[in-house]
This record gives C-alpha cells, structure tokens and sequence, in this order.
C-alpha cells in the first residue's frame, strides 16, 4: 500500500498520478490518518461496475437481447409490467371519501 502525505501528493500529483496508473491505488494521508486515494480511471470504472445495480429496465433490455426474435415486444413487455394489476374490488375502495374535504 503506497500512502503518502498530503503536501508531498499536492505537490507531486503529476507523479502520484502515473504511479496509481501503473501500480495501483495512491492513499493520501494528513496527520497519520488516510483521507483519500488517487485511482486510475481503469480501477475506478471497475469498482463502479461492481456497485451498479441493475433496474428492472436494464433487466428488460438484456431480456430483449437475449431473446431476440422469441417474443414479441408486447409479450416482453407483459412479462416485465410492474404495474399493480390487482382487481378492483370492494378492498381496494374501503377508504374512498374517507379523507376528502
């Protein structure tokens, strides 16, 4: 792990740069204490890759590539409605006109 003092990263940050390229990750500390990290931008994109969680519209759009030509848009999107499709019944009024004016 290379951690260097703050003062030394602001004024060598053209050489902390290319180090964090080239070997990896450049922690930055004040007083004794790490308070950041220099990253190449091929680490920072893979820790950001990682994180991502997908949405179900990313989920639906894999779903469509994968299964080119097998469904058709409408199915697919039948399969992926989030709607609530819950009937109307006599529970889904119990509260009609209860908190109006």
């Amino acid at each position: 792990m290379n951690t260097v003092p703050m003062y030394e990263a602001k004024n060598k940050l053209p050489l902390f740069m290319h180090q964090a390229e080239e070997t990896g990750p450049v922690f930055i500390s004040r007083r004794n204490q790490t308070v950041g990290v220099l990253l190449s931008i091929e680490d920072y994109n893979r820790i950001i890759a990682k994180n991502r969680k997908d949405t179900i519209l990313d989920r639906a759009a894999e779903f469509r590539r994968k299964t080119s030509g097998l469904f058709t848009n409408e199915d697919i999107d039948r399969i992926f409605d989030v709607r609530d499709s819950t009937p109307d019944t006599y529970e889904s009024h119990v509260f009609d006109g209860v908190f109006d004016d």
